[in-house]
């Protein structure tokens, strides 16, 4: 099974960081063993008093917090191979005013990729607009369903997985359990625009 290489997103390291990221290290499995790998999430309270204190962006601080869930849910991604066919499903469930699709499967001889696509149920032109979210996958135990992307825009957005091993292609027994966790959203300052014209 093929797994995807890690990229570093930059070649330059402040090699002075380097005890202290050491640190950082040392306090994060003392983190992971007094939470016993189940910290929660904290008060978005304290982030915010975090925030002030250290002169730290809210929200980045969100991201980080959210990524420190839990170890055992990073998992190493695996590069599907040998594409073999398309699996249309087309199931539905939809729950306040929010429709989830599993809309289709990619089959390859080593992984699945399952496609969702989440959309807001309105009539009004501009009536809904979907926040920042963690979306989760899980089938049942014997599959790993790790997040392989996503993107959208407005009142649509898509989210695919890889799950390894392959699913059967016949997916009409199998459970496809969503999970949504909402992000807090940064406050943005809205400035109304006005009718003007000027000369540059």
């Amino acid at each position: 099974m093929n797994a995807m290489p890690f990229h570093p997103p930059t070649d330059y390291y402040c090699q002075e960081l380097a005890p202290l990221d050491e640190e950082i290290c040392s306090l994060l499995a003392k983190r992971k063993e007094l939470s016993n790998q189940n910290p929660g999430f904290p008060d978005p309270d304290l982030i915010a008093q975090w925030s002030k204190t250290f002169g730290l962006k809210e929200y980045w601080l969100s991201i980080v917090f959210a990524h420190l869930l839990s170890e055992e849910r990073i998992h190493i991604p695996v590069e599907p191979v040998e594409f073999l066919k398309f699996i249309p499903v087309l199931r539905s469930v939809t729950v306040d005013k929010l429709s989830h699709t599993v809309t289709y499967l990619k089959q390859y001889s080593n992984a699945s990729i399952v496609y969702i696509e989440t959309e807001v149920i309105t009539s009004e032109p501009f009536g809904g607009h979907l926040g920042h979210a963690m979306f989760e996958l899980s089938i049942a135990p014997e599959y790993l369903c790790t997040p392989n992307g996503g993107g959208g825009s407005g009142k649509t957005m898509q989210h695919s997985f890889v799950v390894t091993p392959p699913l059967p292609d016949d997916v009409s027994e199998v459970e496809f359990h969503f999970r949504v966790k909402p992000l807090p959203e940064p406050e943005f300052q809205r400035v109304l625009l006005k009718e003007i014209a000027v000369t540059i």
